[in-house]
């Protein structure tokens, strides 16, 4: 063979000899090496975690099966770039339908990015005349959003939920692991577009939704309390107000209701007021409750056994207590009173007579006893415990507490711990655990029905049937605003000053009125509470009026003799 022929197949060999070497180089890197980086990269790309589609959060019903928070459908329009045939004109139909500027979708569909989002979330009717477009490398994928057919009704008692499906406040909240559905995810091999490969045996376990909830409220009820709330803070100019009804017999919520309120489907709307308007009045924001806490006073005195509604006392307008002296709010002196006065007249010299003679130990238990200074245990997100000193909390409570507190003055409750307080005297003396859910019905059809939970017997029933008949004529004497034709009511007023940085607001008042009836087999409770009306600063002007049109509807609603 001649020398060139043989010098290139020379430089052939070398050449290849090289390559080969260069390969086996690169296969000893990956192989051993990086062995484990390239196995764990392989294993990325070829198993992926799979999720199952989720199925619907639960739904939240009243008492007679109507919706209050159901699930509707909504589309997220996503697209596989690597999949688009025709850029420009997928942009233009989506343009149209988007309401989006076919430019910006165009230059979203000519990325590099494996997967993009276009918009999310758009409507049913949107969604679904995207997918009849058929635009291949487009997805229409449905989304579950949270809906309330009845808008603003019962907003505070259900909360919300995100585009998360995330619940915040009321149920929504104090439920969200119970509604939320349960998820199925799992590890299987992928192909290039990481859908499921087909063949792939999928996991046995499916996924569940969401536990649906039947609540004890009452969606006329409901409708009602809410129609009269809005007409007294009207009426009486006032800057909200609460008003809560509730079955004495069991402590179930038939309604709920604060203004100012929210809708929940449109949350975000609200972010931009001060304060938000999320949080529950009823439960999360304290007040002094001003002379309906005389109720509790007289209650413990009587089952103390220390006096009975016929006992005297001489009322000279004004008693010191602690070193601070307690006046009546009329400034007046009455001279020889009764027990059942205090109730009857509201007189705070004798609330606080009554007080000292029970000392603080026997005062201060009996005001646990009610749950006050306590949270209630309801089952709604976001409940406070109020504000209790006590006489071992040296650095708040002082020895005129004991005379301010009988009043209700110096102490700060929660409306739904005050008509608890005094749905225990409805019931017999015993207080229960009040609730909102009734039942809880799970993915596979099993009911959990609540049941009645009794947290302290906290008079006797016959304190407590003693202290009825006082409470009625303190509407039949002291408030017939509060009289319901055909009914005895029993009930008390509360005016409640305002406190502000270094003594209390000398104009501007809290008002509430809390009744139950009939007497003597209670079947409702009623607390309204309005802020700082400007029609009048009493209890017996505005809150007692305005639980007189309520109950006398709510009676003959709920076929109530």
């Amino acid at each position: 063979m001649a020398e060139g022929p043989r010098r290139r197949l020379r430089l052939l060999c070398a050449l290849l000899i090289g390559l080969v070497l260069v390969i086996v180089a690169q296969l000893v890197q990956v192989q051993i090496a990086q062995h484990r980086f390239y196995k764990e990269w392989g294993e990325e790309q070829r198993v992926r975690a799979i999720v199952m589609a989720e199925p619907p959060r639960g739904t939240i019903r009243d008492r007679n099966g109507h919706l209050l928070a159901g699930n509707a459908v909504l589309y997220s329009i996503e697209a596989a770039p690597a999949y688009v045939v025709d850029a420009e004109a997928a942009a233009t139909a989506l343009g149209s339908l988007l309401h989006m500027p076919a430019a910006h979708i165009e230059r979203l569909l000519d990325s590099e990015d494996l997967w993009v989002l276009i918009a999310s979330p758009v409507s049913k009717e949107v969604g679904e005349q995207v997918a009849d477009l058929g635009l291949q490398g487009i997805t229409v994928r449905p989304l579950w959003a949270r809906a309330y057919p009845e808008g603003m009704l019962a907003s505070h008692a259900l909360g919300f939920c995100t585009v998360e499906m995330t619940g915040f406040y009321g149920v929504e909240g104090f439920y969200d692991s119970l509604l939320r559905p349960e998820r199925v995810e799992w590890e299987g091999p992928v192909d290039s577009a990481s859908e499921p490969i087909p063949w792939r045996a999928a996991p046995i376990a499916l996924p569940r939704p969401g536990t649906d909830l039947a609540l004890a409220l009452d969606r006329t009820v409901q409708a009602l309390v809410e129609e009269e709330l809005a007409r007294s803070v009207q009426e009486y100019q006032a800057g909200g107000g609460t008003i809560i009804v509730m079955d004495p017999r069991t402590f179930e919520i038939l309604a709920l209701a604060s203004l100012p309120n929210y809708d929940p489907e449109r949350y975000n709307d609200f972010y931009g007021l001060d304060p938000l308007p999320f949080e529950d009045p009823a439960v999360s924001q304290q007040y002094e409750p001003g002379s309906v806490f005389k109720v509790l006073t007289v209650a413990a005195a009587l089952d103390a056994g220390l006096v009975t509604p016929e006992t005297t006392y001489y009322d000279q307008g004004w008693i010191e207590v602690g070193g601070q002296v307690v006046e009546n709010a009329s400034r007046q002196a009455y001279g020889e009173q009764t027990v059942a006065d205090i109730l009857i007249k509201s007189l705070n010299v004798g609330a606080a007579w009554l007080s000292t003679r029970m000392g603080p130990d026997v005062f201060y238990r009996y005001v646990q006893a009610f749950g006050i200074g306590r949270p209630t245990g309801i089952d709604l997100a976001g409940e406070v415990a109020g504000q209790l000193w006590l006489p071992d909390d040296y650095e708040h409570w002082h020895d005129s507490n004991l005379g301010t507190n009988a009043f209700g003055q110096g102490l700060a409750v929660t409306p739904l711990q005050m008509i608890v307080a005094v749905a225990t005297v409805a019931n017999d003396g015993a207080r229960l655990r009040p609730h909102i859910v009734a039942q809880r019905i799970g993915p596979d059809g099993a009911v959990s029905t609540f049941r009645p939970v009794v947290e302290a017997q906290v008079i006797s029933p016959q304190t407590a049937r003693v202290l009825t008949e006082i409470m009625v004529r303190v509407v039949e004497e002291g408030v017939p605003q509060a009289k319901v034709e055909g009914y005895r009511i029993a009930g008390k007023t509360g005016t409640a000053q305002i406190p502000i940085p270094g003594g209390y607001d000398e104009e501007e008042t809290i008002v509430s009125f809390v009744g139950f009836g009939p007497v003597p087999d209670p079947q409702l409770i009623l607390l309204v509470k309005l802020d700082r009306p400007k029609t009048s600063p009493w209890a017996s002007e505005t809150a007692a009026r305005a639980f007189q049109r309520l109950a006398a509807r709510l009676f003959v609603v709920l076929g109530i003799p």
